[in-house]
């Protein structure tokens, strides 16, 4: 069997997504059976800059080198994948004013450094994605599925169902009906309700949920937790201020 040649690349970003990859451990040295890792700097010292069968990119392209970085993976591979929020949604570094950039940069890291940061921004709004695996970070039996499918020369599959579905297995009580904020109804899910099984609300770093209607849950918060739209636009701009979902608000 002919191994495909699998490709990990990071823009600016964190690499907890990147770190799940590595926590497959055992998994992932099967996983080499059928895939050769010619590409990637967390764990590789020599790496191969030819054509890739599978590429996968974690974080944002927040600088021109990071878009014609992009560009010229994706002209490099048959597949390519975004991998965690940041990827796939844009994410929490989507949040920044762009009018405020330099004074923030200013007071961080002094008045006379000039930031080269243009702005973040999902990757699918520079190249063509084929598969996205989301999570902040994303799920390792997610990455895991996603390879095994693409070994086999099988398009991955993607769960359809809201967090809330997560939750129900999981018995957790409801935070919507329990006057907390919570955006299950609408994200995504397939992370097993972490969160609220934690104690915590789900932001939706899963992303949206195919005809996630947010303008219900936006009137929801207003009627039932008597949010202003002040309100409501600082919770869904903490994972989904870069999506059209949000901007139709």
């Amino acid at each position: 069997m002919i191994k495909k040649k699998l490709a990990i690349f990071d823009l600016t970003d964190c690499e907890g997504c990147e770190l799940q990859i590595i926590n497959l451990k055992e998994k992932l040295l099967r996983l080499e059976n059928y895939l050769d890792i010619v590409n990637w700097r967390l764990v590789k010292s020599k790496n191969n800059k030819d054509d890739f069968d599978i590429t996968i990119i974690e974080g944002n392209p927040v600088k021109k080198d990071e878009e014609n970085t992009l560009k010229e993976l994706r002209a490099k591979s048959k597949i390519l994948i975004a991998l965690g929020a940041c990827a796939c949604t844009g994410g929490i570094p989507t949040m920044i004013n762009e009018t405020k950039r330099e004074e923030f940069a200013a007071i961080v890291y002094g008045k006379d450094y000039k930031p080269k940061a243009i702005s973040a921004k999902s990757i699918n709004t520079i190249v063509k994605v084929d598969y996205y695996i989301p999570g902040c970070p994303a799920d390792q039996n997610q990455i895991e599925k996603v390879l095994i499918n693409l070994i086999n020369d099988r398009p991955p599959e993607f769960l359809t169902h809201p967090v809330c579905l997560d939750c129900k297995l999981k018995e957790n009580k409801c935070l919507l009906l329990s006057g907390e904020p919570c955006l299950g109804p609408v994200t995504q899910g397939g992370c097993g309700a972490a969160c609220p099984s934690g104690g915590l609300y789900c932001h939706g770093c899963w992303g949206p949920m195919k005809g996630a209607n947010l303008t219900a849950l936006k009137n929801v918060f207003k009627r039932d937790l008597k949010w202003s739209e002040l309100e409501t636009k600082k919770h869904l701009e903490l994972f989904w201020k870069d999506m059209e979902e949000y901007k139709r608000l």
